[in-house]
């Protein structure tokens, strides 16, 4: 048996098998389903609700209480399957390799799609009640808590087809997810990854893990050699990604058409109730901001003491001899500090969180790469998914996905199920507000003049890779469904040459600030969000308004925190612009860039003077 490596034991370069991490950071799944044996009895008693929920076909406009009825069985159906696909996702992405977990994530996507095609009669049999009718309804108390979910619905009125066309679209569910299904497996499994010689002599065979971890590399010529290869890798694939994203947006064109929304881009939004007007708004402010990210990567082509800053050299600290190790269980307490102004209830549920076991922690084989925090399994608690790798960008993501984790765990326990699904539009606030947090704590907490640089050089970083970095992929997104639209076929070239030339606009090519070597123009196949239609653009919204929301709560403004909190708590009870204004955030205006560049710009100026003062 392999042996369980410690904490406090050095594991460089190597990816550890998953019986070699400490039971207390891995994820405790059987919080879900004890055994497999417990899933499959879930399974079977969804099945039967399914079957039993057909009663309800035809008879949802008899009456308010016949109505909620229905309307209680289709929650109870649609939470249980979540619940099972909870358990079948996490066992699939701690390792991808064991066939249980590709086994039970098939078969539970199937009968997702199954579900979807039972509950498709439910819309188009609410939007059949003739409007005054379900008026009336909507005055008992019978059906009153589903109010906001039943205006979610009918402000969709002129894009919900009949029940059988429903039906339709939703049995097209399977179809719709093959191409992100191939491509985590092609990237997870299959994607041969090549080994980098460095210059101590030291050899790592690279992975999307360690990728991250490298390519800030404090040597240029590993950097280099981190980047030449890891996107090799892609290259040497990038027609059968090219492909996959075209299904993608074949897919989202799809949607879009046989629901009559004007583009794939109104199409999306309109879920969640965000006009399109903040899309582009984001793209126009973050653009006209660019500025302020050419002034700050000059310095850093600076203080690396580089002749010409390249596209491979943006990821190494701009105080290339501070090394900052932060290991997990210490930055646990220190995410807790930095928490602490968001009061002694919501820092109860980050220790709960860590005690019960709801993170899994280290980057293992076969573990799917990145981080996420999944909240679907609304009668258990929250998941965590890291790769942490005892550093202050990972550290800092542990706060970012507890953000999401404390935001499911109040969601859920304060609203019922149709309403505690928050949309991702301010999910993100709240992951980002804890990373800001996080940064003013440390930042304000250090003395050395060098550690203050590192840390004011990582929060520049945020502005550049989740602000202009994400939405350089939004606007990606949003020229190749156009194209798409237009006619064009979205080959491996067009999307390599979209891609290279944004590349060029955000990062300031032609005013000299950084080159980009057209090599890494594949770097849009290893981008997983672009199979998520129209994600991206949220993460930087949500950092221009978590900005002013962290720095308000940090400064100890008691009223900005418990109105942040009633947002939390609020869930998916309101529509997304509502909730932000719930925190004093609206996004429908320029204002809050406004805010948050002069943010930028005060961070800017104090390390400029730092630099200066050295």
């Amino acid at each position: 048996m392999p042996r369980v490596v410690l904490d406090s034991e050095r594991t460089a370069g190597a990816t550890r098998t998953r019986d070699q991490i400490e039971l207390k950071h891995k994820w405790k799944i059987e919080d879900l389903y004890a055994s497999e044996g417990a899933w499959e009895k879930d399974l079977a008693e969804l099945e039967s609700e399914m079957r039993a929920f057909a009663r309800c076909k035809g008879k949802l406009g008899k009456s308010a209480k016949q109505l909620a009825k229905c309307l209680d069985q289709q929650l109870s159906i649609v939470k249980r399957q979540y619940r099972l696909s909870n358990y079948a996702s996490r066992l699939h992405d701690q390792d991808a390799s064991v066939t249980l977990g590709q086994q039970l994530y098939e078969r539970i996507g199937k009968v997702g799609t199954r579900m979807s095609a039972a509950l498709a009669f439910v819309e188009p049999e609410i939007l059949a009640i003739p409007p005054k009718k379900l008026d009336t309804f909507l005055q008992s108390n019978a059906i009153a808590d589903y109010r906001h979910y039943i205006d979610n619905i009918t402000r969709r009125r002129a894009h919900v087809r009949s029940p059988s066309e429903e039906e339709i679209i939703a049995r097209a569910g399977d179809l719709a997810d093959v191409p992100y299904n191939v491509y985590q497996t092609l990237s997870t499994l299959n994607l041969p990854f090549p080994e980098v010689k460095f210059s101590d002599g030291s050899t790592v065979k690279l992975s999307q893990a360690l990728y991250t971890r490298y390519r800030s590399a404090a040597d240029r010529a590993d950097r280099i050699a981190v980047f030449q290869a890891f996107w090799q890798a892609y290259r040497d694939f990038r027609e059968s990604y090219a492909g996959l994203l075209a299904g993608v947006v074949s897919r989202d064109r799809y949607h879009a058409e046989v629901r009559s929304y004007k583009s794939d881009l109104e199409a999306a939004l309109d879920a969640t109730c965000v006009p399109t007007s903040i899309y582009t708004t984001m793209i126009e402010q973050v653009r006209a901001g660019r500025p302020l990210l050419w002034r700050y990567l000059k310095l850093k082509k600076k203080l690396l003491g580089l002749a010409e800053l390249g596209y491979h050299d943006l990821y190494a600290s701009i105080i290339p001899s501070v090394e900052m190790k932060y290991e997990f269980v210490p930055a646990r307490e220190i995410v807790l500090a930095a928490l602490a102004p968001l009061g002694p209830d919501y820092i109860a549920i980050m220790k709960k969180a860590f005690e019960e076991r709801w993170t899994d922690v280290y980057p293992t084989k076969g573990k799917r790469s990145g981080a996420y925090m999944s909240g679907s399994a609304y009668d258990v608690h929250p998941f965590v998914l890291l790769n942490y790798n005892d550093d202050y960008d990972s550290m800092s993501t542990l706060a970012h996905e507890f953000g999401h984790a404390g935001h499911s765990f109040l969601s859920n326990k304060h609203q019922r199920f149709h309403n505690s699904r928050y949309p991702i539009f301010v999910a993100e606030v709240a992951s980002i507000t804890n990373e800001d947090l996080l940064r003013l704590h440390v930042t304000g907490a250090e003395r050395d003049a060098k550690k203050k640089l590192f840390l004011l050089g990582e929060y520049l970083e945020s502005w550049r890779t989740t602000v202009f970095r994400q939405a350089l992929f939004a606007e990606f997104e949003l020229r190749i469904h156009e194209m798409a639209q237009a006619g064009k076929p979205l080959t491996a070239d067009l999307l390599d040459e979209t891609y290279l030339a944004l590349l060029r606009e955000y990062y300031g090519e032609a005013d000299g600030v950084c080159k980009i070597d057209p090599h890494y123009a594949v770097e849009w196949a290893y981008i997983p969000h672009f199979f998520y239609n129209f994600y991206m653009f949220q993460y930087t919204t949500s950092f221009i308004a978590s900005t002013a929301i962290a720095r308000r709560i940090h400064g100890g403004d008691t009223g900005a925190r418990d109105a942040y909190l009633s947002m939390l708590r609020a869930g998916g009870s309101r529509y997304p612009v509502e909730l932000l204004e719930m925190a004093g955030v609206d996004m429908r205006s320029a204002e809050p860039y406004k805010i948050a560049f002069e943010a930028m710009e005060q961070a800017l100026t104090e390390i400029e003077k730092l630099v200066e003062s050295k």
